[in-house]
């Protein structure tokens, strides 16, 4: 017996189940979301007699007798509760995954008495994961709610945003700007995701439902000598099981998005075939009747394997002796090189009065979103029609690559994708596990899920960064610099997934620098490890990490200001647009504004005048700054199409009326936490002269929205606000002349004005939209020569990609003895263009650069060099940022529109990844100045520090400290 939200429940359990699994598949609470099952993230904690428990770690017997609260019990109604709402008021929610844990642990805080003060809450709140937010959203929404005895006003100075704008400007292709656009009205996604009534993967559930579970590689490398599936068919519940040579018969191996140019192609079938390349690939899958009978039978599976020889470090892979893991394709684990160049780089520093060099390691990392994959498959053989719910952020792409593997027509798939939690470039493209659930759904007539968990995770979804960077700058003694080389080489991993190893290095490796001569040379290894896929900057956090460091170090050697050597050489509004060594184009912006705007936020000019670095208590102060440009968006299919990318440049909508009077808004953008719902909305609504509620955002699926690309690379809101301008415009055009023919009025002396089509001067003269729109679905009332119905359906591409900018500054402080050290302040400084709506952006930024933060100096995938095997594949021991690690954010905006884009918009989703390694790496180095400190590799831990100090003789160079 159970009292669950307020009535007593009474059942029988199976021993082994888990609390959340009674909550959420015996009960139906969806909101008690699952993340990492062993405790740590905290997605699925609920109350248990007031106290907040994760019931991942809980067995569902010992919830007898207990009083259980779960975030379904909120809201009465329709109506939140005061503590949702200062969740929606304070942007405390993106992608929704986390906001049930974050909710039911407020709640257990509230009785305290006193209240808890700030940093107590921000304690307390480390019992769940977010790698959305950066949590200053939840903190600000928890401390108002308990009443925090600090200053709840006063909280915006340890995390402060600034905006910034420059000063008016016209309105941008003929739209008004000033309705919605730069306003922030209250997501539209929130209620549903603060109520636990969010539609993510596996809250979908149908009757007859298998479950699969998927036996993996234990080894980095070997060959496969034998299965026997035998003793495992014959567990109870097991309907289906797959083997390698069977997947070959059924399918075509997966297809991949985003080729490595002028490679040779990998091919690879959702099973191993003959060899595995890593540990974690799939070799065997099994559909049963639950999970548990699944995971029983993988456990009686025979598998012999005979290890080969393996290699997991990149550049070890390249070595002549290394064991060439495709050898029946590549002669070496050289996958592809390539190089671009402007000018003459070699002899610009074989002419340099200075050249400086350094070897740069960028640690492999884990995207981590808290909702883990996720596919349900079911198949109608009779209407040839596969309906597949994913967790992924291109539905379409999804469609199109599963149609390629399954041998099935595209027309025959619908993709859905309702609520995502969380991607960062991960959930991008077709994984063997999707492939899987399609094949035993199509077996055995029976929808089939699976949800990855938590140990599969770390080997079976892709990873991110993995590069070694050797750059080179070349300079005149006076500051000047005259050229940049770059080499860098790329882990892969064991295949090309779907979007394989980082490519924009290549694309901004030259930074915000005014730099003619400059070469890139791009090498792609491949080695015994998870596949590398996108993550958020893709590329860029790496190149800027190795060019910014190397900055500073050229600084120290001209012995310059490194703020002004930064301002020597930076590009002026004046010199953009510029066409870098690389080919592209930067489109404009202030870069020299954003910089000085980083320094003067950390008073950078007090701190260089005062030489002495060593503060009263010993420790050591530094300052870095790191500037960056970002690619956002892509240039045109042309370019894509040059590269052999299977995706385009462009985003597509429809628009149609509804007979309330509102718009439907149709797109296959999924929902994963960059609030597109609401970002979408405010344009079309500024487009069409309508409220904005009367906008209704349909998103994620295939069969509903015109065909389209995803959301990724910074590209969504630059590519749809286009597509939805142009979209909004006929149907505008069209609403007018309905509206003129009731009236009896000129067409052009009629606008939409909210919820009415009117009069321009005489506000009486007025219609409804819904009598509007009625009309036109029924065909009734139109003018001549009007067709029955109003939709309109537009694809838009850019002319070429715009480029977001900004400066970052950290303030450190290091004890010089143990190497350990405080982040105290860091600073970004950004702009992305017109802001659709500024606190949106505000939670991108201060997500990412958390995100950025923990890959610098937290957070790294682990091999061990002798067995290959990853040492560090859990939640227990990957340490993602929690809300006690996070440094005070300040953030201050500018705004340039870029004149590339409609509305002047640029990318703001990876941004905040990019200058954090860099700017907390030279504060380092600027702290320990004396001791000749050099930081070149990811992540910087304080034993990286004392390694670093170690090597300069520490017990000889050190100053007395104050205490003697």
């Amino acid at each position: 017996m159970v009292t669950l939200n307020g009535s007593e429940i009474e059942d029988t359990v199976p021993v082994r189940m888990h609390a959340a699994d009674f909550l959420r598949h015996r009960q139906g609470m969806t909101g008690v979301h699952v993340g990492c099952e062993q405790g740590v993230c905290g997605m699925c904690t609920v109350l248990v007699d007031g106290q907040a428990i994760k019931s991942c770690i809980m067995l569902a017997a010992q919830l007898d007798g207990a009083v259980v609260r779960t975030v379904e019990s909120l809201a009465e109604g329709d109506q939140l509760s005061r503590l949702q709402s200062l969740f929606k008021k304070h942007h405390a929610v993106q992608c929704g995954f986390c906001t049930s844990g974050f909710l039911m642990l407020a709640l257990s805080l509230a009785d305290r008495t006193p209240p808890p003060s700030r940093q107590t809450i921000r304690e307390e709140i480390s019992g769940v994961l977010c790698r959305c937010t950066g949590y200053e959203g939840i903190l600000r929404a928890v401390e108002e709610y308990l009443g925090c005895p600090d200053d709840i006003e006063g909280s915006a100075a340890d995390s402060a945003t600034v905006h910034v704008p420059l000063p008016p400007r016209e309105a941008q292709d003929g739209c008004k700007v000033d309705r919605y656009i730069g306003q922030s009205p209250p997501r539209k996604e929130d209620d549903r995701l603060l109520c636990g009534d969010g539609q993510f993967v596996d809250d979908v559930q149908f009757s007859l439902q298998l479950e699969m579970a998927v036996a993996r590689c234990p080894f980095p490398h070997v060959r496969i000598k034998s299965i026997d599936i035998s003793k495992a068919a014959v567990v109870a519940g097991v309907k289906h099981i797959l083997t390698g040579a069977e997947v070959r018969d059924l399918s075509d191996p997966l297809t991949v998005l985003r080729p490595v140019p002028g490679a040779p192609k990998l091919s690879y079938y959702a099973l191993a075939q003959e060899r595995a390349t890593y540990e974690g690939q799939p070799v065997v899958s099994i559909a049963a009747s639950s999970r548990a009978a699944a995971e029983d039978a993988i456990e009686l599976l025979e598998i012999e394997y005979e290890p080969l020889p393996h290699v997991s470090d990149p550049l070890d892979a390249l070595e002549d002796t290394a064991p060439v893991m495709h050898s029946d394709v590549l002669a070496s684990n050289l996958l592809s090189r390539s190089e671009v160049r402007g000018g003459d780089p070699e002899k610009q520093l074989s002419d340099a009065d200075l050249v400086v060099s350094g070897q740069f390691r960028v640690n492999r990392v884990s995207p981590l979103p808290m909702e883990p994959r996720g596919v349900i498959a079911t198949w109608r053989p009779g209407a040839r029609d596969l309906m597949v719910h994913s967790s992924t952020q291109v539905p379409h792409l999804v469609r199109k690559q599963l149609a390629e593997s399954l041998r099935l027509d595209e027309g025959s798939i619908r993709v859905s994708a309702s609520d995502v939690g969380g991607a960062f470039g991960m959930k991008l493209g077709v994984y063997p596990e999707d492939v899987l659930a399609c094949l035993h759904a199509m077996a055995t007539r029976r929808p089939v899920k699976w949800i990855e968990d938590g140990l599969e995770f770390f080997r079976a979804s892709t990873h991110g960064r993995g590069a070694v960077h050797h750059y080179t700058i070349g300079a005149r003694n006076d500051g000047r610099i005259v050229a940049l080389k770059n080499k860098y080489t790329t882990d892969l991993g064991g295949w090309n997934s779907s979007f394989g190893s980082a490519q924009l290095s290549s694309v901004v490796f030259a930074g915000p620098y005014k730099v003619a001569d400059g070469s890139v040379e791009r090498s792609v290894a491949l080695t015994n490890r998870t596949p590398i896929g996108a993550y958020r900057g893709y590329g860029q956090p790496e190149v800027n990490f190795a060019l910014e460091v190397l900055i500073d170090r050229l600084a120290r050697k001209l012995n310059a200001d490194p703020l002004m050597l930064r301002q020597q050489n930076m590009l002026a509004p004046e010199d953009l647009p510029w066409t870098t060594p690389s080919g592209v184009i930067y489109d404009s912006g202030d870069y020299l504004r954003t910089l000085q705007m980083a320094a003067d936020a950390v008073d950078y000019s007090a701190h260089r005048l005062n030489e002495n670095r060593q503060r009263p208590d010993g420790r050591f102060a530094g300052i870095g700054l790191a500037s960056f440009v970002e690619r956002t968006g892509y240039a045109s299919a042309r370019f894509l199409a040059h590269r052999g990318s299977q995706y385009g440049a462009h985003e597509s909508v429809t628009l149609r009326a509804n007979r309330t009077g509102g718009v439907d808004l149709y797109t296959g953008v999924s929902t994963f936490g960059q609030s597109s719902e609401t970002a979408f909305a405010q344009v079309c609504a500024d487009v069409l002269g309508v409220d904005f509620d009367c906008i209704h955002v349909h998103a994620g699926d295939t069969a509903a929205s015109p065909l389209n690309t995803g959301a990724f690379a910074s590209r969504t809101i630059i590519a749809a606000s286009g597509a939805i301008k142009q979209a909004g415009e006929e149907f505008l055009s069209k609403t007018l002349r309905l509206g003129a023919a009731i009236l009896e009025a000129p067409v052009e002396e009629i606008v939409v004005d909210g919820r009415v089509v009117r009069h321009i001067s005489d506000h009486e003269r007025q219609v409804p939209l819904s009598r509007v729109f009625s009309g036109a679905i029924l065909g009734q009332g139109i003018p001549a020569g009007d067709s029955p119905g109003l939709e309109a359906s537009a694809s838009f591409e850019p002319a070429e990609a715009a480029f977001s900018f900004g400066t970052a500054a950290a303030v450190v402080s290091v004890d010089a003895e143990s190497g350990e050290f405080s982040v105290e302040r860091f600073i970004m400084v950004h702009d992305c263009g017109t802001q659709i709506n500024p606190l949106l952006v505000e939670g991108q930024v201060r997500g990412a650069v958390v995100q950025g933060l923990g890959a610098a100096l937290n957070e790294e995938l682990r091999y061990d060099p002798e067995t290959g095997q990853l040492i560090n594949g859990t939640m227990m021991d990957y340490f993602a940022p929690m809300a006690a690690d996070v440094p005070p954010i300040e953030l201050l905006h500018t705004e340039e529109p870029s004149p590339t884009t409609t509305f002047g918009v640029r990318g703001v989703g990876e941004v905040g990844t990019i200058p954090p390694a860099a700017a907390v790496a030279n504060a380092i180095c600027d702290a320990l100045s004396d001791f000749g400190v050099e930081i070149s590799e990811l992540p910087i831990t304080p034993e990286t520090v004392w390694r670093a100090l170690h090597g300069k003789h520490l017990t000889t160079t050190m100053p007395a400290s104050p205490d003697g």
